[in-house]
């Protein structure tokens, strides 16, 4: 008998993967793919026919075009770079510091107590608003675009870890005091494993965000730089140019929030199994 309900089992098990695949290709996926392709047909015949001014819509074919233009000639490559390493510099800076931040305030809750009304009056306010301040402090160059990104990045991952930390189940931090274990080393071993679902959340939000957030302040005040290129294109009325820089950020930050997304898997894969 029991025999019996181990091979069925095996087999359902065995039937999960088919149909998983099953399911990825659906009505509503085609149906998205078909207004995708609908919308760019129209984009495409408005602009050729004159329906639409090329000042206020790009047809695709001149978009990848345009794309393709600045690649080879050299445009886009340098300001791209800088992008990246104002943004990956930024990041990286708030990400450790609000896991680290997150985890002291762990290990000492009354820093939090004191702390948390602060750091939730400065997450609060607009960075719109405080560019201009930043711009003053730092300049315009590297260092304001990485306090910006910073400010961007950090207080999500902060408030993501510590919401984390505090979904431990009471259980197992008796069960660590029971075996004597300090402080610092709960924290580590049992607290972050738990709470690493909840930082990779702050981690993909905040990832979606960091590229916006440097082309944002690259537009207002910058010589090089994605964001100098769309306020470049934006002055000479370059429609084809401004498309293909959007879709660019936009297909980064895809990227960017994908690559967190594997990171988690290959990170919580061993937790997700038990």
């Amino acid at each position: 008998m029991a025999s019996d309900e181990t091979a069925v089992l095996e087999e359902e098990r065995k039937t999960l993967p088919t149909k998983k695949k099953r399911k990825k290709i659906t009505g509503i996926t085609i149906a998205q793919i078909v207004f995708v392709i609908a919308l760019l047909v129209y984009m495409e015949i408005a602009v050729k026919k004159k329906w639409i001014s090329p000042v206020f819509l790009a047809a695709p074919t001149d978009i990848f075009k345009e794309g393709v233009k600045i690649i080879k000639d050299g445009t886009l490559l340098p300001h791209l770079l800088i992008s990246l390493e104002e943004v990956l510099a930024g990041y990286a800076l708030g990400a450790v510091t609000g896991i680290a931040v997150g985890l002291l305030w762990t290990l000492f809750p009354k820093v939090e107590e004191f702390m948390s009304a602060f750091c939730s009056a400065i997450m609060a306010v607009p960075k719109v608003a405080i560019l201009p301040l930043l711009i003053l402090w730092f300049g315009i160059g590297f260092k304001s675009k990485l306090v910006l990104i910073f400010l961007f990045t950090v207080f999500t991952v902060l408030f993501n870890t510590v919401g984390g930390a505090k979904q431990v189940s009471d259980e197992y931090i008796k069960v660590a005091r029971v075996f004597e274990t300090g402080r610092v080393k709960t924290v580590f071993k049992v607290v972050l494993p738990f709470a690493l679902t909840s930082i990779f959340t702050g981690l993909k939000l905040s990832a979606a965000t960091a590229m916006t957030g440097v082309v944002f302040s690259e537009m207002q005040s910058a010589k090089a730089g994605i964001g100098y290129l769309l306020a470049e294109s934006q002055n000479f009325l370059n429609t084809k140019r401004l498309f293909f820089l959007v879709i660019l950020v936009t297909v980064m930050s895809v990227l960017f929030v994908k690559f967190f997304k594997l990171l988690e898997y290959l990170t919580c894969h061993k937790w997700r199994k038990v």
